[in-house]
């Protein structure tokens, strides 16, 4: 377990501001311009940066604004906070019938997934009920109720990351399809798992390429058509698949709000022997409706765990919305979110005026916040009692996550515990530097820049001039 001294207080220390000629250079060489870089590097408990260039520029922080909505989250929902998604009903259960309606309340699970809603159908079949004689009604109050565009970031719909919040999210409303290349030159395309109700998949995919061929951009060259409508859809699939890529699985968001739990429901059920005579649809649960089974979630500390290593966009919406549900006492809205953490933030002891969050991902060509304001929200991280679980749940250098293939043989090999963004236009890099003596330095680097993917190399120098220069300090301390 990570243990992590109070950064309450603070020393005043002598240090170069400006941002230094080997990491200027480094964002030269890849074609960064300085202007187009804000960084600042802090030791924990010392005043004075080590590097502040642009430090107060409002900047696309990318997925390193989940930084913010994690450690918002765990401070004020604690580590150990859970989801819960009921299932209930106001009706009786006479002879193995359901005589009335079931209600499925979730409450912003942001990982409630096949095996849960499998659980559940197993604890009702448990309970007696072979018929449920009614429809079965999605509650999803928790959230307030909005429309949400997954065209609108970058045009596609279809893309897993580009899924909304939901109240009753399932199966982070996406479907995994698995490629596997037959001996007759086809294409077999199916789900993982058991396909749900309303969904139909076409392939004329032809296997392309001797072994030993490699595998290339197998998704630009199985051409895809995709179409929604309500709780049904289709995917069909033409062109060429590389033998060499064996079997490959490609995530899509293809049904609409409910309809991936519909679909999933009606199949599930059916398989258990169950029958059903309804649809499903939203409604509110009733106040006298009798709880029929509750499923919990991980807690939220292994939420941010997922969400911070593999940077994961829906969760992230769902935890910011449960965090402004929590907040506002009232259903969760995203607009609201912003306001909400810098009066958070108030409340602690430090401002956040350049806050701008639209959905907590960093999704966004919207979003907002300047390295020295991501810098103030790491050091409450360490003060705090969950420290621990937050700079965990970070991706650590060469190890794990989004950074599990980066700094590798590199002095901040196992030893840097940051959060990566990367959109078109942005790359970011955001956490913590261990130092030798249990010491700490904040490091937070932004490059909004056309060329800014070249710009990584240089976020990783600026990394690496850290360690080198507290090494070279180190070896004429002790001269």
């Amino acid at each position: 377990m990570l243990v992590w001294a109070s950064a309450s207080v603070l020393t005043a220390t002598t240090a170069t501001a400006a941002l230094p000629d080997p990491i200027t250079d480094a964002m030269r060489n890849v074609g960064v311009p300085a202007n187009a870089l804000a960084m600042y590097v802090r030791e924990v408990g010392k005043q004075a940066p080590l590097i502040d260039h642009r430090g107060s520029s409002s900047m696309n922080p990318a997925s390193t604004m989940k930084i913010v909505t994690t450690l918002v989250g765990l401070d004020v929902l604690t580590p150990s906070y859970t989801w819960k998604t009921t299932f209930s009903s106001n009706a009786r259960i006479e002879n193995g019938v359901l005589n009335g309606p079931l209600f499925i309340k979730g409450s912003g699970d942001p990982k409630f997934v096949t095996e849960h809603l499998q659980a559940a159908i197993s604890a009702l079949r448990a309970r007696g009920i072979r018929h449920i004689a009614g429809d079965v009604l999605r509650d999803r109050s928790r959230f307030a109720e909005t429309t949400h565009d997954a065209a609108l970031f970058d045009g596609q719909p279809y893309r897993a990351y580009n899924v909304g919040p939901d109240a009753l999210l399932f199966n982070f409303k996406s479907i995994g399809l698995k490629f596997v290349p037959q001996l007759d030159g086809t294409v077999s395309v199916t789900t993982e798992g058991a396909p749900p109700d309303g969904l139909t998949i076409t392939s004329r995919l032809r296997v392309t390429g001797t072994v030993g061929g490699g595998c290339v951009d197998w998704r630009a060259l199985a051409t895809p058509s995709f179409a929604s409508n309500g709780h049904f859809a289709s995917a069909s699939f033409t062109g060429t698949y590389p033998r060499d890529c064996g079997e490959q699985i490609w995530y899509v968001s293809l049904f609409d709000e409910g309809g991936l739990l519909a679909g999933t429901f009606a199949r599930l059920w059916r398989d258990s022997g169950g029958t059903w005579s309804g649809v499903m649809k939203d409604g509110l649960t009733p106040k006298n409706a009798r709880v029929l089974y509750t499923h919990t979630s991980a807690p939220l500390a292994a939420m941010v765990t997922d969400i911070n290593k593999f940077s994961n966009n829906v969760m992230a919406r769902q935890l910011l919305l449960t965090i402004d549900a929590e907040l506002s006492k009232r259903p969760g809205q995203a607009k609201r979110a912003a306001r909400s953490i810098r009066e958070w933030a108030k409340v602690r002891g430090f401002d956040l005026p350049d806050l701008i969050i639209e959905n907590g991902s960093g999704l966004s060509r919207v979003e907002r916040i300047s390295p020295q304001s991501m810098a103030k929200i790491l050091e409450y991280g360490l003060t705090a009692p969950f420290a621990s679980d937050f700079v965990s749940s970070l991706p650590l250098a060469a190890t794990d996550g989004t950074l599990a293939k980066r700094f590798v043989n590199q002095l901040a090999d196992g030893s840097a515990y940051l959060k990566t963004g990367t959109l078109t236009g942005v790359k970011a890099l955001a956490g913590y530097l261990l130092l030798p003596g249990d010491r700490k330095m904040i490091f937070v680097g932004m490059v909004n820049h056309g060329n800014a993917e070249a710009g990584q190399k240089g976020l990783d120098a600026a990394v690496d001039w850290v360690y080198q220069s507290e090494a070279a300090n180190l070896k004429a301390i002790s001269r």
